[in-house]
C-alpha cells in the first residue's frame, strides 16, 4: 500500500474485510475481527467526514468523502462535481490525502489490515488530537518534560522513566489524595486562591514552599520535603 492516497488505502481495506467477513459468516466462522476492523474504518471515516481539524472546509470534505463513494474514481468524481478536468481532482485529492494522512497515520490502515485493531486505533486517536497525553498526566507537567523525540530506545529501555510518568498520571494524584484530611487540603487550597487578607501570611510562606524557596539549605544542599516545610515554618 507504499504510495497510494489514504483514501484508496481506506477504500481497498474495506472491500478486502467485507469480502472476508462475507465468506465467514457463508461457513459459519467466526468473525469477530472483521466486525472490529470495520467498526475501526468506520470511526476513521466519520473523522473524514465531520471533523474540522484535518481540513477546515465542508466542501474539501465533501470532495473527499465523494471520491471514496466513487471507488477512487477519478472520472466518476470529476463529472459529480462538475470540475474542469481528471487532473484537477487528481491534484486536489493528492492535496487533500497528504493532509489527511498527516492525522490520521501513514501506516494506521495497514494495521488494521494486519489485526492490529487496537494499535492502530490509538495511532489513530493520537493523531488526530482525540487521545492526548494531557487526558492522563496532570495538567502543565508536559510543559516541564522534553520535547517529544524521534525512536532511540525501546520500553524496555524506559523502565525507569515510564514510573516516572506513572507518579505524575492524575490517577495516581486521585489515589495519594484520598490518603489526606480533605479539609485540610481544601483549607490549603483556600489560602493559595482567597484574597482574605487574615491568611496573607500564610499564603506568602505556601507560595514560597510551592516556588521552592525553601528547598535548599545555606551550603546549597537539596532538602527534602520534611526538611523544607521545617524551614518554611521556622519563620511563620
Amino acid at each position: 500500500m507504499a504510495n497510494k492516497l489514504v483514501f484508496r488505502k481506506f477504500v481497498e481495506a474495506r472491500e478486502h474485510i467485507e469480502a472476508i467477513q462475507r465468506c465467514k459468516e457463508f461457513y459459519g466462522e467466526d468473525d469477530s475481527l472483521e466486525k472490529k476492523q470495520l467498526s475501526a474504518l468506520k470511526e476513521i471515516f466519520d473523522y473524514i467526514k465531520n471533523d474540522e481539524t484535518w481540513v477546515g472546509q465542508e466542501k474539501s470534505r465533501k470532495k473527499a468523502i465523494l471520491f471514496i463513494k466513487n471507488r477512487c474514481n477519478y472520472g466518476k468524481t470529476k463529472d459529480e462535481l462538475g470540475a474542469k478536468s481528471k487532473n484537477s481532482v487528481e491534484a486536489s485529492m493528492s492535496y487533500l490525502s497528504k493532509k489527511l494522512e498527516g492525522k490520521v497515520g501513514a501506516s494506521t490502515i495497514e494495521l488494521i489490515l494486519e489485526g492490529k485493531v487496537d494499535e492502530a486505533m490509538i495511532q489513530f486517536r493520537a493523531g488526530t488530537g482525540k487521545l492526548n497525553p494531557s487526558d492522563f498526566i496532570i495538567d502543565g507537567l508536559l510543559n516541564l518534560l522534553p520535547l517529544s523525540n524521534k525512536l532511540h530506545a525501546n520500553l524496555e529501555e524506559c523502565k525507569k522513566e515510564i514510573k516516572f510518568l506513572l507518579t505524575l498520571t492524575k490517577a495516581n494524584l486521585e489515589k495519594h489524595t484520598n490518603l489526606y484530611n480533605k479539609h485540610n487540603l481544601s483549607y490549603l487550597l483556600f489560602v493559595l486562591t482567597s484574597t482574605d487578607s487574615v491568611v496573607a501570611h500564610e499564603r506568602k510562606v505556601l507560595y514560597q514552599l510551592l516556588r521552592g524557596d525553601f528547598s535548599k539549605n545555606a551550603n546549597g544542599d537539596s532538602l527534602d520535603l520534611n526538611s523544607q516545610i521545617t524551614k518554611a515554618f521556622e519563620n511563620f
